[in-house]
């Protein structure tokens, strides 16, 4: 089965798919509660009914965390003690429902293995620590029995929870040595990505601005000879050459903000939407194009790298539609979206088809930049439809993970 559509948050994401494989694990319980209260495999259940109520209050309690998860995919904020409610209820039910199906004889305490791994997986450490308490009173309330002698009962109970806790950290290691490996392969491409940039910048300084300048030397020291005898022509001279010194600087400016956008001249209390909206606003007067700008606040709650991810991203972006989409206004938006701070740059240029293989590099280089942050990029466009570029990049450590 397929979701209609998964949520760009990858952390939302995977709350989608967790809550899938609960749902299933409920129905293969409610299944078996059913074929042990007809007797099949053994004696039938000594409540029935009282079994069926608690998986239909574990089914409402599914249902809530769905629709939170959904909450999360749509940007809005969950209280993170709404998830610590849906563990605690998780484990009460199982409780119960190993207090009803025979305790420490009942196969029902294995429910706890999934519990205990879907919240410690993606948890903090302490948080983590609380669970595995939390399933360990859960193992402890559900199967004690005074009709056991101590000696064997803690033998038992000691062996589950030990397991227990074992698959628990393992799979918790292995989602961190995962993580850590997507850490350095996005680290390399960010690497790879800047080594690239230098290389094209050193190209386009030698085969542009450095011809450009060369080419004006041996001019003006044409002219300084020529003025000498024909004052006129000379003045002339020198005033195409200045005009090809400032496009030159022009160009220089632009360099200099693709690769360093934060001027050293800024002031330290000034907030970095400020200085978007100011080279955007220049960037605007350069080519021409009016551009908008829209939440620009939300380019604070993302680290620097991400930041400058997005401006390179929204210069690029805007660039396109000056001088090859003959867009004749644009807007640059920032929203919050879960995890995420999302950029919007669209245009209502000419467009293109842009599942069409080989779009240019600009839209290659986004995407490398992009996803060398683990973030996400779509781009929608049609001809004649202007285009929008819509890039997702994770907010900053200032924003705690919030609990499914």
């Amino acid at each position: 089965m397929r979701l209609p559509h998964l949520p760009d948050d990858p952390e939302a994401r995977s709350l989608w798919r967790v809550s899938r494989i609960l749902w299933a694990c409920v129905a293969v319980i409610a299944a078996w509660g059913l074929f042990r209260a007809s007797g099949a495999d053994g004696p039938p259940l000594p409540y029935p009914g009282w079994f069926a109520l608690i998986v239909a209050l574990e089914a409402v309690n599914l249902g809530v965390r769905t629709v939170v998860a959904l909450r999360r995919t749509r940007g809005r904020a969950v209280d993170r003690r709404v998830g610590w409610t849906f563990t605690c209820f998780d484990l009460l039910f199982i409780t119960l429902g190993l207090r009803l199906t025979g305790g420490a004889q009942s196969p029902f305490w294995v429910v706890l293995f999934v519990v205990t791994v879907a919240e410690t997986i993606l948890a903090p450490r302490s948080e983590a620590y609380l669970v595995r308490w939390g399933a360990g009173v859960a193992l402890l309330a559900g199967t004690w029995s005074p009709d056991v002698p101590a000696d064997l009962y803690w033998l038992d109970f000691g062996t589950r929870l030990f397991f227990l806790t074992a698959v628990s950290m393992i799979t918790r290691r292995i989602r961190l040595n995962a993580a850590e490996k997507e850490q350095e392969l996005a680290n390399l491409r960010a690497d790879l990505a800047l080594a690239g940039e230098r290389a094209r910048l050193a190209r386009e300084v030698h085969d542009g601005v450095g011809n450009a300048l060369a080419a004006t030397v041996l001019r003006l020291e044409v002219a300084a000879r020529v003025a000498a005898k024909r004052p006129d022509a000379a003045e002339e001279t020198f005033k195409d050459e200045a005009q090809a010194l400032r496009a030159a600087m022009d160009t220089v400016r632009d360099w200099t903000f693709f690769t360093r956008p934060w001027p050293t001249g800024t002031a330290a209390d000034e907030a970095f939407s400020e200085v978007l909206t100011r080279e955007i606003d220049r960037l605007s007067r350069r080519t021409g194009l009016p551009v908008t700008v829209e939440g620009a606040s939300r380019l604070d709650e993302i680290g620097q790298p991400a930041r400058v991810a997005a401006l390179r991203i929204a210069q690029e972006a805007l660039t396109n539609a000056a001088k090859h989409a003959c867009a004749t206004r644009a807007l640059v938006s920032l929203r919050r979206n879960g995890r995420l701070v999302e950029l919007s740059v669209a245009d209502d240029g000419r467009g293109f088809d842009a599942g069409a293989a080989g779009c240019g590099v600009g839209l290659a280089s986004m995407r490398e930049r992009t996803e060398a942050l683990g973030g996400t990029l779509r781009v929608d466009s049609a001809p004649g439809l202007g285009t929008t570029v819509t890039v997702g990049l994770p907010a900053g450590e200032g924003s705690p993970p919030t609990r499914p």
